[in-house]
């Protein structure tokens, strides 16, 4: 009896044991080694070999953290950019992560002391110029640059491999694409307004093609952007008051990149100051929309879903 009963213990354990094993990520799943590793194709095109499952994980934007914890991870960040954008789910979820700096000027001896085994970062010279420093220190640096909606469901479907939630990050495209789809059916058909991106920051103002994320907003649901009309392959061009009293607009939306109030005191004396200003469709009826900082200065990641019916009814509804 004695001996059943020991036998029945140490099996209990080594179930335990397991169990543990897989739900803190430290057992490789079938073919796989605790050090597994796999190669993708980043945002540059560069090919990196990055961890199956890594454990401390640096991402130096916060539209790639939002992205990253809504694919189920969190446990395994230990540090991120520093931004006013997340969301207060991702502040619960980040609570013991370290920042790490702006994402214009990210600290290297910060993530280097971090001890990380996989830093992800976006497409800006600041994080490309990580590439050899984190090399040499055998840290991987994934660059992953968010544009349009596709790139949100590969960037969630990666996230969740990394993070072993392929169900969690299944689910979250699911609800992303029916959302997605019921926006479109209520725009289909329907014209869309002559509208104008404008991005304003200490320096100047420009317009926003569709090679922008709030233009490929307006790109999805109809398009009408006057600035997409420019036979220029930049994402911003520059303001040019005459071109915008020319094409006169129905709908213009602000975006605003600073301190707010010094950008609020530009947009009086630069554009509400000048004569041609008022003579604009979007002026006259009061349809200039400042966006909020947290969905429209950077990709929101999730939250572009809400930042697509905030557009569509701007466009249609007012």
């Amino acid at each position: 009896m004695k001996r059943k009963i020991g036998l029945g213990l140490a099996i209990l354990f080594v179930v335990l044991g397991i169990c543990f094993l897989l739900f803190s990520g430290r057992i490789a799943g079938p073919g796989e080694t605790a050090n597994a590793t796999m190669k993708v194709t980043d945002s540059t095109g560069r090919d990196v070999d990055i961890p199956l499952h890594p454990k401390r994980v640096v991402i130096l934007n916060a539209s790639n953290v939002d992205l990253y914890v809504a694919a189920g991870g969190g446990d395994n960040i230990a540090g991120i950019a520093t931004s006013e954008a997340y969301s207060d789910e991702v502040k619960k979820a980040m609570a013991n992560a370290k920042e790490v700096g702006i994402i214009h000027s990210p600290s290297v001896e910060t993530i280097l002391s971090l001890q990380p085994d996989l830093v992800i970062g976006t497409n800006v010279p600041f994080h490309q110029a990580l590439t050899e420093t984190l090399g040499k220190a055998g840290i991987p640096l994934y660059i992953n640059s968010v544009n349009i909606f596709d790139d949100l469901y590969s960037s969630i479907t990666l996230f969740g491999r990394l993070n072993g939630q392929e169900q969690v990050a299944e689910k979250k495209i699911a609800d992303m694409k029916a959302d997605y789809k019921a926006v479109m059916e209520d725009v289909k058909d329907r014209m869309p307004p002559k509208s104008l991106i404008i991005f304003g920051n200490p320096q100047s103002f420009n317009m926003a093609t569709q090679k922008t994320f709030t233009g490929n907003l307006i790109k999805c649901l109809g398009g009408g952007n006057i600035a997409d009309t420019i036979n220029d392959s930049n994402a911003y061009i520059p303001l040019n008051l005459e071109f915008l009293t020319k094409e006169n607009p129905e709908v213009i939306f602000i975006i605003m990149m600073g301190d707010k109030k010094a950008m609020e005191e530009k947009v009086r004396t630069e554009l509400e100051g000048h004569p041609a200003w008022q003579n604009v469709k979007a002026v006259q009826n009061k349809r200039v929309y400042i966006l909020p900082f947290n969905l429209f200065t950077i990709n929101p990641g999730v939250k572009a879903i809400e930042a697509l019916k905030m557009v569509k009814g701007y466009m249609y509804d007012k």
